[in-house]
């Protein structure tokens, strides 16, 4: 992301948000497959959050300065305040595929072709190896609306992206069943069940589609 008048040193910038995921408990985990809040004190969820408003007052040009708000505000369950910052970092560098990709989940429910239009911003946005989660989202959706055709799609290229990947796997192996692939999807589940050898989903999945052979 380019540098910007009036904007924090990009150094600066990323020393906050290691300091902001240690205290978050979160680790290096950034941009996670799905939108699921660590349970944090509420003491812990207000000093990130005071650290982030800090580093946003002193360069309120940062496009990153907001996305590591807008993070702090998802883990403190303020999705509203959240959805503005992403909202805000997004006006200030369209490209910026984090919050892109957070902003997409936030809005899905309420507006699923915009989401779905966010994902796929994301995804062009972010560099190899980033683009799974974005596509992870989109492919998610799409299989919520009925689109298994354009699920898979979207699971294929999340795969292509990163290959190492659960959710990725787990999202092509359903789409492909759902189209009738069994023998793709059983490939696909037993990708998966590498990540996951204890997930009683894709046993089943896998013992279902083993029967059928």
């Amino acid at each position: 992301m380019s540098a910007r008048a009036g904007s924090l040193p990009k150094g600066l910038v990323a020393a906050v948000l290691a300091m902001t995921l240690t205290v978050l408990g979160l680790g290096g985990a950034i941009l996670v497959i799905k939108l699921k809040p660590a349970e944090l004190s509420t003491s812990a969820n207000e000093r990130a959050i005071e650290v982030w408003q800090e580093v946003v007052a002193r360069a309120p040009e940062d496009d990153e300065a907001h996305v590591g708000l807008g993070l702090a505000f998802v883990d403190a369950g303020r999705l509203d305040d959240a959805r503005g910052e992403f909202e805000e970092a997004i006006g200030l560098n369209g490209e910026n595929w984090v919050a892109l990709a957070h902003l997409g989940l936030l809005v899905q429910d309420a507006e699923p072709e915009r989401a779905l239009d966010l994902f796929d911003r994301a995804a062009k946005a972010a560099p190899t190896g980033d683009k799974v989660a974005a596509l992870v989202y989109a492919g998610d959706l799409l299989m919520a609306q009925g689109d298994t055709a354009g699920a898979k799609r979207a699971y294929s290229r999340a795969v292509g992206d990163s290959p190492i990947t659960f959710d990725a796997h787990l999202g092509l192996a359903k789409a492909l069943e759902a189209l009738g692939d069994t023998e793709g999807a059983l490939a696909e589940y037993q990708e998966a069940s590498q990540y996951d050898p204890s997930n009683a989903e894709i046993a089943a999945a896998i013992a279902r589609l083993q029967a059928g052979n």
